[in-house]
């Protein structure tokens, strides 16, 4: 029976030295971080209260908004959205570029969450060189709708609780 001998200064097991180890563990670590790390960072600037008068775009609360509203003319959108990261709700009015409906006014109207008079917020007049605006928000527990009219910011023109077609323009429901 013969017998097989291994070559002088070879071994046929694996040594690795510490370093390799090292460095093993330090590319796991840094893959854990890279993981660890993409997490998302918070979605809004803002949250309940805190967005009452903000910019939906700016705070980023339209990134997960829903649309609750939409009333259609033929000249004009109106929509209502909410964003549950936000807890925050606001108006998005659009005017079609070749109507003669300019200007109108984007207002939500809310009323606080402890009750009192109906406020209001405007983004203004949508006019033939922005088109669509929406609302500065309204946040937390306040009940709150969308106005567009053309009489002007801070002008409801559907005073009455429920009531959507008011003489100078149109409102969302109550939200």
């Amino acid at each position: 029976m013969s017998t097989r001998r291994r070559p002088a200064g070879k071994d046929t097991r694996s040594r690795r030295s510490p370093a390799f180890g090292s460095a093993l563990l330090a590319l796991a670590l840094a893959a854990a971080c890279v993981f660890v790390s993409s997490s998302p960072a918070a979605a809004s600037g803002c949250k309940g209260s805190s967005c009452t008068g903000q910019s939906p775009v700016t705070m980023k609360c339209d990134t997960d908004a829903r649309l609750l509203e939409e009333l259609d003319d033929t000249n004009m959108s109106l929509k209502f959205y909410y964003s549950g990261t936000c807890d925050a709700s606001w108006a998005y009015v659009t005017v079609n570029p070749n109507s003669d409906l300019w200007p109108q006014a984007a207002n939500i109207f809310y009323v606080p969450q402890l009750g009192g008079s109906e406020a209001s917020y405007s983004a203004g007049y949508v006019n033939q060189d922005d088109v669509a605006k929406a609302s500065p928000m309204v946040g937390g527990n306040a009940m709150a709708k969308g106005c567009a009219t053309d009489v002007g910011p801070g002008d409801d023109p559907a005073p009455e609780t429920w009531k959507q077609d008011g003489t100078s323009g149109m409102c969302t429901q109550w939200h």
